[in-house]
């Protein structure tokens, strides 16, 4: 086994960006890359990381040797703050025996009938647009997008309306996420237990999530039938072994895990596709025109997606521009070789999508919007991870490559967005990629 260590910056270098380290990391990411190529290595704090850029290598950890690495990382255990030891933060045979449980949630035969939920969400938003076009006033379409996945998340996975609790629900994952964003780029922040101004809004924000979650729990169980949905599935659990079902603490973390991530994602991919569009209005004219063809004025079904690989391939090429889960990260469980180079036992090997995404070698004028790269598959299944990749990949992301479809294609067959300011938009990487500040919109009727 190889004993080379990738080649990185020096320490002298890390430390004297450490403040723009934390603040842009994605910008740190895609110089490194570009300055020391498929496999970056460097220390921090004694710590050694590993950043791997090509394909090849992303494969080897994600999928040909996956057992060797595990989520133990500082990534996965700030989220589990707020989603417990749900689908996303889990490992192991845990992980694996929730994954089989919530899988059948996720059934094409569910998904068949997904517009049955989309598209009632997404008409009563444009409903509400209206006034809001015929003045003039611009929406945020970040915000906008974040309401509407999670109402739809809320029926499709728990039967639950959640259209007048979703503005308080959103405002609570987003100051759940981004503080505990803030307290990992943050060496120095106060702990939780501190009644900071921060802190106490976490909490709040944590109580408003763990409100929500517990009130779907006790309503189903008092229902007397766990129904057939996803919520009705985990109450119906039972080890295989013992006989025991889940404790409340499991459900919890997995109807949080749903809500959250099933959410947030998504809202941050369709938010970064209006964005897109807004930027280049031709690819709007070309979808709308497919959507005419196919559609006409009535809205569009599951079974009506094949036939617009136009708006299809619009989501696509938004998740690579723009991949909500910019980075993955692993913990090497034992010493490994990846493309000549050791892997130390301990290492946290980092995979940014964001970054991958963007190479030249696999994605010609990678910075360019071009939905028509999409009329073939990536060009190395590795080099395009809006969902992640091996055992990993996304539970929900054909959930969420068919609600996005519906959503853009109803929009597009009543509105044109129009990005409110001339200047390209400031992106936080945060849990997800989001626009700073929001991303106001003018609507324009069709």
């Amino acid at each position: 086994m190889s004993k080379t260590f990738p080649p990185g910056p020096t320490s002298q270098e890390l430390l004297r960006r450490i403040p723009s380290i934390q603040s842009d990391t994605l910008t740190f990411l895609t110089d490194i890359s570009q300055r020391f190529g498929r496999v970056v290595g460097f220390h921090i704090a004694g710590l050694p990381i590993i950043v791997i850029n090509h394909p090849e290598g992303i494969k080897h950890v994600l999928l040909d040797e996956h057992r060797r690495y595990s989520k133990d990382t500082l990534q996965y255990r700030a989220l589990s703050t707020v989603t417990g030891r749900g689908l996303l933060t889990n490992d192991g045979e845990s992980w694996l025996q929730q994954r089989r449980l919530a899988q059948p949630a996720f059934s094409r035969q569910r998904l068949a009938h997904l517009d049955d939920i989309v598209i009632p969400a997404t008409e009563a938003m444009l409903e509400g647009w209206e006034p809001l076009a015929q003045s003039g006033q611009p929406v945020d379409i970040d915000a906008a997008m974040m309401h509407l996945t999670l109402q739809i998340v809320g029926k499709a996975l728990f039967s639950i309306d959640l259209s007048r609790d979703a503005v308080n629900l959103t405002r609570a994952t987003l100051t759940a996420l981004d503080t505990i964003i803030y307290r990992a780029r943050n060496v120095f922040t106060p702990p939780a237990f501190i009644p900071t101004l921060r802190n106490l809004k976490f909490r709040r924000a944590l109580k408003t999530l763990n409100h929500a979650v517990a009130e779907m729990v006790s309503s189903r169980r008092n229902a007397g039938q766990p129904g057939d949905d996803l919520l009705g599935m985990f109450l119906r659990a039972r080890d295989e072994d013992t006989g025991a079902s889940m404790s409340d603490q499991q459900v919890r973390d997995e109807i949080m895990t749903m809500l959250i991530a099933g959410h947030e994602t998504v809202a941050s991919a369709l938010t970064w596709t209006w964005y897109l569009l807004s930027r280049h209005p031709e690819e709007s004219i070309r979808a709308r025109d497919e959507i005419n063809r196919v559609l006409g004025k009535r809205p569009p079904t599951v079974s009506d997606l094949e036939h617009l690989p136009g708006v299809g391939r619009i989501f696509s090429e938004a998740l690579r521009l723009y991949p909500p889960a910019w980075v993955i990260s692993r913990k090497a469980l034992e010493e490994d070789e990846v493309l000549g180079f050791n892997i130390p036992r301990n290492a946290l090997v980092v995979i940014s999508p964001y970054v991958v995404h963007r190479q030249a070698e696999f994605w010609p004028e990678p910075e360019q919007f071009h939905p028509e790269r999409f009329l073939s598959g990536p060009p190395h299944r590795f080099a395009y991870l809006p969902f992640g990749a091996g055992p990993r990949l996304c539970i929900g992301y054909q959930f969420a490559t068919l609600e996005a479809q519906l959503i853009i294609t109803r929009v597009l067959q009543q509105y044109t967005l129009e990005w409110a300011h001339p200047q390209a938009v400031r992106m936080d990487a945060l849990v997800t990629l989001r626009p700073h500040g929001g991303l106001p919109m003018h609507l324009r009727k069709i």
